[in-house]
């Protein structure tokens, strides 16, 4: 079971990879589809977590105390993939509010 969760860790690499070079083509299953900083910091966030989480898996099987790779989660990863996402929610909901004011200052 322990191997499984590593290398779901591990996945968040990729997927977190593939937002971070491609950020104006992101995968259809990652959340955030624009705007394009929000895409690669939340892609950088997950490559962080993809690193820093199976490093804390293997010490914790192994025995181990984790120290640092606890400390970057906490501190850098999460961050950067949480304040992203809201980042991305605050965008679309500018635009929305932008275009709508538009439309309604061309109505009047």
């Amino acid at each position: 079971m322990d191997v499984f969760i590593v290398a779901m860790e591990l996945g968040c690499v990729w997927l977190g990879g593939r937002a971070v070079l491609r950020p104006r083509q992101p995968p259809d299953y990652v959340m955030i589809q624009e705007p394009v900083w929000a895409v690669r910091a939340w892609g950088l966030g997950f490559v962080v977590l993809g690193i820093c989480l199976p490093i804390e898996s293997v010490t914790r099987m192994t025995g181990g105390e984790p120290g640092w790779p606890a400390a970057v989660i906490r501190w850098v990863a999460a961050p950067l993939a949480i304040g992203s996402f809201l980042a991305a929610l605050l965008s679309r909901w500018w635009e929305r509010r932008r275009a709508r004011a538009m439309n309604e200052g061309r109505q009047a």
